[in-house]
């Protein structure tokens, strides 16, 4: 944006800001922001790579929770179960096609019990993975996606023109990465930002409290950050995970994602040393692109003086492969697809705290509704971690529930367990145990030590998928 253009806007937000300010004293405010395919490679999770400032100045403000996990590892799909607050099953909530209001027909969304209970409620960017679903009961003020498409180029030598709509899903003519000498705005997430700060404004000036869920796409395929974010992560920093097989024993069930496999690779050779390196640079400089937006927009929360009435909730969506084992992207019900970032700040959060409690994605809907005062619907499958925010201490689930294709998994504070019916209507099974292998290169789920670890995870998966009694207390 210019200089004359931040003048301009600059004096408008104030005026809002101050007009606004007496109407917002005693009302809560949430805002939401989803990052898309974001892992925990943040500083405040201990990442050294990441240069996350103003994430981890978030942090600092609030609970950092490092055992959330994502009940599908599919973009779709987990939106919907999240904003929702329901579980996926065999039936439900299956892959990024997911449409809530088909799959789970009558029940409500987050924003829009928020909505029937006095909240105005607003997206900016990508919240529901397709913009319609769920659109007309949940938000107040219309949906804006400000024009984002996962494969906006700046790069005339790839062919495509800024702002280009690409619908269709062969990608095989668009770089994997891109690190054009732009300004943040120029690119979607950018324009995203600069919406997010307007209806900021617009929102502090309203009588009602308001629910505002941001949506970034980076770091989502294509790698695409303005050079800056690039020149932060220099090559060398980087080398290709030391486990670059299939984990040992994993039955035939468990595949990788083909997603990046859509791009361009130009000279690079796919999964060879330089690829692994260009791919986890491209990543990290796109996350510290989301970095700098975020930033953005809890600078101007500041500004308008929402600080002290608005709880903050930054997540992902889901987890995401960095060429552990050779996989790429999302799609399998290992830790490094599953766990996602998530830190909350408000005014009735604990400051710079670290929390172990389990939690998975489901359960953000009930607790938002606590903090709203608002009662829980029936139909939710998530449970409220409310006093875990206020003490980081506290213990949340014993075990959480994921699931994808063919695949059921139960996860606890050590252990991952999956089964998956196979074509044959074989049963298959893995077990990593996390205290000794965090990285999951050993299925243990035929070892002799681990029968009684199985057998009970086992008996928890069947009543969870069976008889859909997660008992998770």
């Amino acid at each position: 944006m210019t200089n004359a253009k931040w003048c301009i806007f600059g004096a408008i937000i104030t005026l809002l800001a101050f007009s606004g300010q007496a109407s917002q004293t005693n009302q809560h405010n949430i805002v939401m922001i989803i990052v898309d395919d974001l892992r925990p490679v943040l500083g405040t999770y201990g990442d050294e790579k990441a240069y996350t400032p103003n994430i981890d100045r978030l942090a600092s403000q609030g609970v950092t929770f490092n055992q959330a996990y994502a009940n599908v590892p599919v973009c779709g799909a987990s939106r919907a179960s999240l904003l929702t607050g329901l579980r996926p099953t065999k039936n439900r909530f299956l892959n990024y096609k997911t449409l809530a209001e088909i799959d789970a027909p009558g029940a409500k969304s987050l924003p829009q019990v928020l909505r029937e209970n006095g909240y105005r409620t607003m997206a900016i960017g990508k919240v529901f993975h397709h913009p319609r679903d769920l659109a007309d009961v949940s938000w107040s003020e219309g949906v804006h996606t400000s024009g984002m498409p996962h494969t906006t180029s700046l790069r005339t030598d790839a062919g495509i023109k800024q702002d280009e709509q690409l619908a269709t899903p062969d990608n095989t003519s668009i770089p994997w990465y891109e690190s054009a000498d732009v300004d943040d705005e120029d690119y979607p997430d950018g324009k995203v930002k600069n919406k997010t700060l307007e209806a900021l404004s617009f929102l502090a000036s309203k009588d009602e409290p308001f629910f505002l869920s941001v949506g970034f796409i980076r770091p989502h395929l294509p790698f695409y950050a303005p050079k800056k974010y690039y020149d932060l992560h220099p090559l060398e920093k980087f080398s290709p995970f030391f486990h670059r097989t299939r984990p040992s024993q994993a039955p035939a069930s468990l595949r990788g994602s083909g997603e990046i496999k859509t791009y361009s690779f130009g000279d690079y050779v796919y999964n060879s040393d330089e690829f692994h390196v260009a791919s986890k640079r491209g990543y990290y400089a796109s996350v510290s692109y989301v970095d700098a937006l975020v930033g953005d927009v809890l600078e101007q929360l500041t500004f308008l003086g929402l600080r002290e009435n608005t709880t903050v909730i930054f997540v992902s969506d889901h987890g995401f492969h960095l060429g552990e084992h050779n996989f790429w992207t999302k799609h399998t019900l290992l830790k490094m697809a599953l766990q996602v970032p998530l830190i909350i700040a408000g005014p009735s959060v604990a400051k710079n705290e670290k929390s172990d409690a389990l939690l998975e994605l489901i359960d953000i809907f009930p607790t938002v509704l606590d903090l709203a005062k608002i009662p829980k619907p029936q139909h939710i499958d998530g449970q409220s971690f409310t006093k875990v925010m206020t003490a980081p201490s506290n213990t949340h689930k014993k075990q959480v529930y994921s699931r994808f294709k063919n695949g059921d998994s139960i996860i606890t504070d050590d252990l991952i367990f999956t089964t998956y019916k196979a074509d044959d209507s074989r049963v298959e099974e893995m077990l990593y145990d996390f205290t000794v292998d965090p990285y999951e290169t050993i299925n243990q789920s035929a070892t002799p030590d681990y029968k009684k670890h199985v057998n009970a995870l086992k008996t928890m998966l069947q009543n969870c998928t069976k008889y859909h009694q997660c008992v998770t207390r």
